[in-house]
């Protein structure tokens, strides 16, 4: 991402960080996040690692270490997303088994570490540089791969473009970006991964994969 993307999805997500806190304490998780879940646990998650990008304020994450997964590494570019983190894994006691980190993944290199399971919920779709961001994030993708991504449907995608047109017209510092979202599975796969897990809500299309031996 170029740096005024950056500043403008940081800036957008940290506005409403405090919201998603106050909707998954009252709410719990998302449709489709409970599919992550529920396709990440057809494994044994006992003892393994997570990398959420784009973590957000850690729902799925912390619920997959209270199911007994071991620790979890977030890393956000939004500020505000990771502080609401923070304060949540504080008050479930989980602070000691999860590491936030503020930034641009696909800029981090050595501080990132490789992870049995890796989690972009609804991420691919705020990221205009997706071929960066799924070339280094399966590279540090030791077991499971878990996302969720706009489902291929007329409209969805017209919802999505009329947005994305719309903040252009605009100049928003912030927008969705529409991918190929087959094209990215076929790609995961090329890595060496074959799909476990499908499901799909209204607007959402869940996925996991597990590298194949």
């Amino acid at each position: 991402m170029d740096c005024c993307s950056t500043q403008g999805t940081e800036k957008f997500f940290s506005r409403w960080s405090k919201k998603y806190l106050k909707r998954f304490r009252r709410k719990g998780l998302a449709k489709e996040q409970q599919y992550l879940v529920e396709g990440i646990l057809r494994d044994d998650v006992s003892s393994k690692t997570i990398l959420e990008i784009g973590s957000g304020v850690g729902a799925v994450h912390m619920t997959l270490l209270e199911r007994g997964a071991a620790s979890a590494v977030g890393v956000d570019l939004a500020e505000g997303m990771i502080q609401q983190a923070r304060q949540l894994a504080r008050e479930l006691g989980l602070d000691r088994r999860t590491r936030y980190i503020v930034g641009d993944f696909a800029a981090m290199d050595g501080e990132i570490p490789t992870s049995d399971i890796t989690i972009l919920d609804k991420v691919v779709c705020c990221y205009e540089d997706v071929d960066t961001l799924l070339e280094k994030s399966i590279g540090k993708t030791k077991g499971l791969y878990a996302l969720s991504f706009p489902r291929e449907i007329f409209p969805v995608r017209w919802l999505f473009k009329t947005q994305i047109f719309i903040a252009r017209v605009f100049r928003f510092s912030f927008h969705p970006y529409w991918h190929d979202w087959e094209s990215i599975c076929l790609r995961i796969g090329s890595r060496g991964f074959g799909e476990v897990y499908r499901n799909t809500t209204i607007a959402w299309d869940v996925r996991v994969f597990r590298r194949n031996p």
